[in-house]
């Protein structure tokens, strides 16, 4: 059984490694993934091996890198390596304190044999041991969906695509009609297609979904079957609720397998003792950007939802959101580099923790985008506190002379609205503000909904 439950990665590993020269372009690693149906090449570069993958690809596109530039003029990571004997809780350790997507797999002459991704991992868990009881309805906080109506232009929302389990959901009324992902965007980029055209254009439909009521089982073997990277949940009136990703459903299986192994502590009691130790560490950074040590949108989810439920019960004073964006970010990471760019953003986190109350949540929504949800305050309160944050970074005095500015979008709790009419009014008032020359505020009313 404990063979079963924890194979060696060796078993399990991808043995098809497309090897490449380094002189090639980005333009030409991306063809030879996309031919091969993998999601990387490995080169050799001053006698290391090092590895190129498909969110490599993603992140120089979204840099504006030029496709003709060679791979041996960019900064490729060493491919990590790990014996193939290894069983897959340590692999998975691995991936998850290194942040790593792929690791090499070596035989026991050091050569290189297959490459293994947390993908792999999860096809290999068999879901009848691990998950058994778990609603997949449970779990839909973990993740706030990605959603835009058919009629989006693709380039004008290609910034959501950065890793590859990373999808939009096409909605018509609240409904998922199609869904856009990471390897749909590849496919456009790798060939120089236009990116110009509507969602509708590039997006697979009818939609794979999931009901609230499926188990988490269910929803493994489904994800096998048809081989995505994601569960897209709906409600029982076809209405989305949620996505999860493969990675939090590997998160999940931590804790199962805690209860698996707890039942042989007598021979496996140092075992259980670190991958508690890790479902803990697990839990605080699910809820943290490791960046800027701010919350992410599960933490926002979360603390949205109270809110919510303190308005349900008590007619209290409902809460408003905020989605605030950096003014020309991309002219500081071109200009002076990313680190420095990181550091702004550091910065910036700072001075919002400053000025926020207890009772509100500050998070990274992503990229440059910061959200904060400001508990028990109305708009017009809100548009004050965000005046006196966007002078506040105004008079940031930053390194090499940058200045600093910021546009704010508002929106307003309405008891009974779905989460995604808030957020897209917010969203809605900070492409207002931007429209109008940046660092401003802008926010959007609603209407009232009935009871």
């Amino acid at each position: 059984m404990k063979q079963a439950a924890f194979p060696s990665v060796g078993s399990i590993a991808q043995k098809t490694i497309l090897r490449c020269d380094p002189a090639i372009s980005a333009r030409e690693a991306a063809l030879l993934m996309e031919k091969n149906n993998v999601s990387s090449v490995v080169l050799e570069m001053g006698g290391k091996l090092h590895i190129f993958t498909v969110e490599d690809l993603l992140n120089f596109i979204h840099g504006e890198g030029a496709y003709s530039t060679p791979l041996s003029d960019l900064s490729i990571r060493r491919l990590d390596c790990i014996s193939d004997n290894e069983k897959l809780l340590v692999v998975l350790e691995h991936l998850e304190s290194t942040g790593s997507s792929h690791l090499g797999v070596l035989d026991a002459d050091d050569r290189l044999i297959g490459i293994v991704t947390r993908t792999d991992i999860l096809t290999s868990i068999d879901p009848a041991i691990l998950l058994e009881r778990k609603k997949i309805g449970d779990m839909i906080i973990r993740s706030e969906p990605v959603m835009f109506t058919a009629d989006w232009i693709l380039e004008d929302v290609m910034h959501h695509f950065r890793r590859a389990e990373d999808a939009i959901i096409v909605v018509d009324e609240g409904k998922p009609i199609g869904i856009v992902t990471t390897k749909d965007v590849f496919g456009v980029l790798s060939s120089g297609d236009d990116a110009g055209k509507p969602l509708s254009e590039y997006m697979a439909t009818p939609v794979i979904t999931s009901p609230r009521a499926a188990s988490i089982n269910e929803a493994m073997l489904q994800l096998k079957q048809y081989r995505i990277k994601r569960a897209i949940v709906v409600d029982e009136g076809g209405q989305l609720a949620g996505v999860i990703s493969q990675s939090e459903l590997i998160s999940y299986a931590y804790g199962a397998w805690i209860n698996i192994l707890k039942n042989h502590s007598s021979e496996l009691h140092e075992l259980v003792d670190m991958l508690e130790e890790k479902a803990r560490s697990l839990e605080h950074l699910s809820v943290t950007d490791v960046l800027t040590g701010l919350g992410n949108r599960r933490l926002l989810q979360i603390r949205m939802d109270e809110e919510k439920e303190r308005v349900r019960r008590y007619g209290a004073v409902p809460f408003s959101l905020v989605i605030l964006d950096i003014d020309f970010f991309k002219q500081i990471n071109d200009t002076h580099g990313h680190l420095v760019g990181d550091a702004v953003l550091k910065l910036l986190s700072t001075e919002i923790n400053r000025a926020i109350r207890k009772i509100d949540t500050a998070v990274r929504w992503g990229g440059e985008e910061f959200a904060i949800m400001l508990g028990n305050t109305p708009l017009s309160a809100a548009a004050g506190f965000c005046e006196r944050l966007r002078a506040a970074v105004e008079r940031m005095e930053l390194v090499n002379g940058i200045q600093l500015t910021i546009s704010l979008g508002i929106s307003e709790y309405v008891p009974n609205e779905e989460d995604f009419t808030l957020v897209e009014r917010a969203d809605r008032a900070l492409y207002s503000a931007k429209r109008k020359g940046r660092n401003r505020v802008e926010v959007e009313q609603a209407l009232k909904l009935s009871s």
